[in-house]
């Protein structure tokens, strides 16, 4: 086989295997691709590495030491330091690399001795006529589908992986949030929902931007920065058919934890400047003389970001800085929030 061949043979087997689609790693498997034809000096690896080419050139015939199981288990073995040093997907790259390299001869005409020490060549397929020889129009061929398969698998993988495409093309809330988990640190995620309120039993449709997760469901906002809960749960807002999920803009995401004793709510936040796009979630204990000025007010149409339990304890999930101070104001209270700031990217 060529060495186009060898390393494309390398690049697919290596993205189909591992689910990978990181450039680093697939060079490393179309590299050592090309290292067990360091056996003849003619090959573009037997020139780089001439004085170990003419060596092994000199002891053993071409393609029969270097394109065994026999080494490919030795090179497994030798390049386990790798797994320790938290570089698995590189010692997978270099081990397939190295077993595609060489198994991709088997299917030519003069085959491989793949069971050395024993010299018995493994050819495939029985019948000579359909052996490839290399630089042959057949192997153009082959060249051609590898290519395309691993254009396929790494535009998969880069997508997040076979079955997160098989979500996303069916629309599954499930994919919508695995790539919301996945983006969320880097990426605005938007959601496109289908489906119906369930309150009101209107249809829904249109674009959300989702903020957060809820126990297997979505919490998402829309344009008029109104919140729903979106999925299975008794407690959702919209009941969705189907959920497409997009990346949008770049952000920084900045990500703050507040201790309250005994504090006023509202100075605290006011003192943070936060933007607009802040989320407070976490659980205060209310003060016993400010018990009586908490006022929830709200639709059962809409996701409440903030709410009471026994008149004690307030919970806010994502709720933003303007909701809380409208809610809590400069209550005094007791406990911690998590501040999610988004800052979106010019």
């Amino acid at each position: 086989m060529l060495t186009v061949t060898h390393a494309a043979l390398a690049i697919a087997s290596t993205s189909l295997l591992t689910g990978t689609a990181d450039p680093w790693v697939l060079g490393a498997a179309a590299i050592a691709s090309q290292l067990p034809d360091v056996d003849t000096s003619g090959s573009v690896t037997g020139r780089v590495f001439h004085p170990i080419s003419r060596w092994l050139e000199a002891r053993y015939p071409h393609r029969s030491m270097t394109h065994s199981f026999s080494v490919t288990g030795l090179i497994a073995v030798l390049l386990l330091p790798l797994m320790f040093w938290g570089a698995s997907q590189f010692y997978w790259a270099l081990l397939i690399g190295y077993w595609m390299g060489w198994f991709g001869d088997v299917f030519t005409k003069s085959g491989v001795a793949a069971f050395f020490p024993h010299q018995a060549r493994l050819v495939i397929p029985a019948n000579p006529r359909l052996r490839l020889s290399s630089g042959s129009k057949s192997e153009s061929g082959v060249l051609a589908v590898l290519v395309l398969i691993g254009v396929v698998s790494i535009n998969i993988n880069s997508s997040g992986g076979i079955m997160r495409s098989f979500d996303q093309m069916l629309g599954s809330q499930s994919g919508a949030i695995e790539i919301y988990q996945r983006e969320s640190a880097r990426h605005q995620v938007f959601a496109t929902i289908e489906g119906r309120h369930t309150i009101t039993q209107q249809a829904v449709a249109g674009q959300f931007e989702i903020i957060g997760t809820i126990a297997g469901d979505l919490l998402v906002k829309d344009s008029q920065n109104r919140l729903y809960r979106a999925g299975g749960s008794p407690e959702a807002q919209i009941a969705p058919e189907t959920v497409h999920a997009a990346i949008g803009a770049a952000i920084n995401l900045v990500t703050n934890e507040l201790f309250l004793d005994s504090q006023p709510v509202g100075q605290m936040i006011r003192s943070l400047h936060l933007p607009q796009n802040s989320y407070l979630s976490g659980q205060l204990l209310i003060d016993a003389l400010d018990r009586e000025s908490v006022q929830l007010h709200g639709s059962k149409q809409y996701f409440q970001p903030i709410q009471s339990f026994n008149g004690v304890t307030v919970e806010l999930e994502s709720a933003s800085p303007a909701q809380t101070l409208a809610v809590l104001g400069d209550i005094y209270a007791t406990g911690s929030l998590v501040v999610r700031s988004i800052y979106v990217q010019s």
